[in-house]
Order: C-alpha cells, then structure tokens, then sequence
C-alpha cells in the first residue's frame, strides 16, 4: 500500500510540474518576440539562471550550468550588448559579478508569480487545515533544498 501511494504521489506530483513548465514556456516563448536585440530561448534561461543566482560572477554562472567558462563568457557578451545583463565591478575592481538589467525584467515573469498561481489552485482545492499542512511540508522541503545547496 505504501509503494502504491509513492507510485501515486510521483505520478501526481510530475502531473502538476508538468502543467507548470508548460504555463511557464508559454509564457516565456510569448514574450520573446522577434525583433532586434530580443532573446533567444537559451539566452532566456542564461539570463534567468543569472538572475535567480543572485549576481554571479562569470565562473560560478559557468559552473552552475556546466559550461566551460569560456562559453560563458561569450554568452555573457552577448547578453550584456543586447542590454539584458550588467557586468558590476566587485569592490576590489579586480573582477566583476553579474546582475540583470530592467530590460530583461520586462520579459521576466517576475510579474506573474507562479506562487501566487499554485497557491490559488491550492486554495481551490484545499481545506484551510489541509493548506496548512501542505505550508509545512512545503517549509520543509526549502530548507532542505537550502541545507543541499549550502553543502554544494
């Protein structure tokens, strides 16, 4: 009974991440819109992944992606002339870290939380003591996805 409700739990959980990545990249690909210096798809995610590391320097956004740095530094270019990426000198002025720019914020999603949307399909669907419950699981479950990242 046990593995059936884990085959369940799973079954349903890629059910619902599945549905979120499709809001997601509808999302997104109706924002990229073809003119000049807009994103291409993986120019988008490089630019995501910088914003969501919070201002990385050219090798941890290298190494988050599993890129040479060499490769980065070239996608990295060219997000910074098509306006989307800053390069910000680090105190020292002996390298510089990462940050996006208002541009690419107005492509971001940011605007459109998809908190927000769970927590409203959740709200439909759930009881106020079943939410709290799921609220608990889901702190759990971001400490522990901050405690891996922490240790690498």
């Amino acid at each position: 009974m046990i593995m059936e409700n884990n085959y369940n739990l799973v079954e349903n959980f890629e059910a619902i991440y599945r549905d979120f990545r499709l809001k997601l990249y509808r999302l997104i690909f109706s924002s990229l819109e073809e003119r000049e210096g807009s994103l291409t798809a993986t120019e988008f995610f490089s630019v995501e992944t910088i914003g969501l590391m919070g201002c990385p320097t050219v090798g941890e956004f290298a190494e988050a992606l599993k890129v040479t740095s060499s490769h980065a530094a070239y996608k990295v270019k060219q997000l910074v002339e098509k306006g989307y990426v800053n390069r910000v000198p680090t105190e020292d002025k002996r390298s510089f870290r990462l940050e996006v720019t208002q541009k690419f914020k107005k492509y971001y999603h940011e605007n459109n939380a998809y908190g927000a949307y769970i927590f409203e399909k959740l709200s439909k669907t759930l009881s106020d003591e079943e939410l709290k419950f799921c609220g608990e699981l889901f702190e759990k479950f971001v400490k522990t996805l901050n405690e891996e990242n922490k240790n690498g």
